[in-house]
């Protein structure tokens, strides 16, 4: 390129490219960000506004503008620096850009390389953003009030996104809460959040947002982009997609008409969960630097976000599985009775269910109820086995297994939201006129949970064949349990176990038994065995 008489800067980056550019008389500003009239997107250790170069009298004034990796002349660190002819100019810490000053008027024949120069994508990392970096935030002051007010904004709408990411409590709303905050915050008019499979790798779709109905015509993320940025953990801006080539994904873009492109990973310190992508069409205002800085920070936040909820499910897991493990070695030492824990407590969280009790208060019923009958490991086997009438002596010590099963699990450290599972579990044979055992409650002493438990302990206990007796028909138990209102067992418990019965388990039993071309009437509504069989003598403990 040929350049007229005057100053220039030969620039040299750091994969050897090199241009030339011209200094003339104005305000020169080096730096990464977009907006500096020369450019360094894709130097890691180049500040985002780095220097300036100023012309006063007759020559060259090189300023630092408090740069993080510092300015250097000639290897000499400096704050402020006259140029003179040969300078050699290092932006931050090698390997950096190295720009070499020109101060004679020349004509030069200088081999300028376009990608460094016009590149359409730029590419930057989570420490390289102002919001996530303390030293970069603390250059702001140094470019006046209104890029202070700019900032000050995208810290408040980074502080209300973060606020309103930790309330969530799942993966998807995680997602969809993300992508109406980003479109709400930044221009955009499509957007996807893909998030990785634990187990395999493999990258799908959460969620997907878009500002018109024909924006979502065939909306298909850029796997070229998003590949990327998961591989690479990177954030990247292509400013004008249609004509960079290495985001086309064939033409896939340019159909798509497709002006600008922005994704950011969703990563934590150790893991990259996902991206966030956004485009806009043609139609609309494009994506600027700035919104690359703000979309990075914001998905460092839901990264970690995700992190925590990755870290609380696998807790859940293993929590769950090692009550279910405890359940099952109480069920594995009867197999005439194993499985009564399991439907005790899918009875216990159905009845909960149809009381309208939170989630979170289900998950506790039904994890009492897989444990209510955990105390019976310290029931002799010969008494819990025994096909006849047990003796008053017998009769209790069985009774004594919900008092061993609240010692057992009141050891447990629970966390707070299970605080309560020993009492529930323990209270299920618990009755509201006070006759109960073993603690003798009344009313509402008893554990809601525990009143639960009680109607559905009861009901699995005699629709299922036990070592001392066939199954009672459904009615009978339906009838027995009706005598017991009020008494033995909570009305409003009760309404609800009706209500579950009619509508779910009949109609279940029903369809299990048309598999087996089994005729169901209501004269002979047998869970298992034969409808005429009747109860021995003895206690559904």
């Amino acid at each position: 390129m040929l350049l007229g008489s005057g100053a220039w800067l030969d620039v040299v980056d750091e994969g050897g490219a090199r241009r030339a550019i011209p200094l003339g008389d104005a305000v020169q500003t080096l730096g990464r960000a977009r907006d500096n009239t020369v450019t360094f997107p894709r130097s890691e250790g180049v500040s985002r506004y780095h220097a300036e170069i100023l012309f006063n009298d007759g020559e060259y004034l090189l300023v630092d503008k408090g740069s993080s990796g510092g300015t250097f002349v000639n290897d000499q660190q400096v704050h402020e620096h006259i140029l003179s002819e040969g300078d050699t100019i290092q932006l931050g810490r090698a390997p950096a850009p190295i720009l070499t000053f020109r101060g004679e008027a020349t004509r030069v024949q200088t081999a300028i390389s376009t990608d460094a120069a016009d590149d359409p994508m730029t590419v930057m990392r989570a420490e390289d953003t102002r919001f996530l970096n303390p030293a970069l935030l603390a250059q702001v002051t140094k470019q006046g009030a209104e890029a202070d007010r700019a900032l000050a904004g995208r810290m408040q709408a980074l502080y209300q996104i973060t606020s309103a990411l930790l309330s969530v409590s799942s993966t998807d709303e995680l997602c969809t809460r993300l992508l109406d905050l980003i479109f709400e915050a930044m221009p955009g008019d499509r957007g996807a959040i893909l998030l990785r499979r634990a187990k395999n790798g493999d990258v799908t779709q959460r969620a997907s947002k878009c500002r018109t109905a024909s924006d979502g015509a065939s909306f298909v993320p850029s796997r070229t982009v998003t590949g990327r940025v998961l591989g690479e953990n990177v954030a990247v801006l292509s400013m004008d997609a249609a004509l960079d080539d290495r985001f086309s994904d064939g033409k896939s873009l340019m159909m798509q008409a497709v002006r600008s492109v922005i994704c950011a990973p969703l990563s934590s310190q150790n893991n990259v969960w996902g991206v966030c992508y956004l485009d806009c069409t043609m139609a609309r205002k494009g994506f600027e630097h700035d919104d690359l800085e703000f979309l990075l920070a914001v998905c460092r936040q839901a990264g970690m976000a995700l992190e925590n909820l990755h870290l609380l499910e696998e807790q859940r897991k293993t929590f769950e599985s090692m009550i279910r493990t405890l359940a099952f070695s109480i069920d594995a030492r009867d197999e005439i009775t194993a499985g009564h824990s399991s439907r005790v407590a899918k009875y216990s969280q159905a009845i909960a269910r149809y009381m309208g009790l939170p989630p979170e208060e289900c998950r506790l019923i039904w994890y009492a109820g897989l444990l209510h009958d955990y105390g019976k490991i310290g029931t002799r086997e010969a008494i819990l086995c025994k096909p006849g009438k047990l003796t008053d002596e017998e009769y209790e010590h069985i009774k004594e297994h919900p008092g061993h099963t609240y010692k057992i699990l009141s050891k447990i450290n629970f966390s707070d939201d299970m605080a309560d599972l020993p009492r529930i579990a323990a209270s299920h044979h618990e009755r509201p006129d006070g006759k109960g055992y073993p603690f003798g409650w009344k009313g509402d002493e008893i554990p809601l949970g525990g009143r639960i438990i009680a109607v559905a302990d009861f009901f699995d206990a005699l629709t299922v064949k036990r070592h001392y007796r066939e199954p009672m028909p459904l009615k009978e138990v339906v009838g027995l349990m009706e005598q017991g209102r009020d008494t033995q067992f909570d009305g409003r418990v009760l309404d609800a176990f009706l209500e579950y019965f009619r509508k779910e388990y009949v109609p279940l039993q029903k369809r299990r038994s048309e598999k087996k071309s089994a005729q169901f009437s209501d004269g002979d509504e047998t869970a298992t065995g034969p409808a005429s069989a009747k109860p021995r003598a003895r206690s559904p403990a």
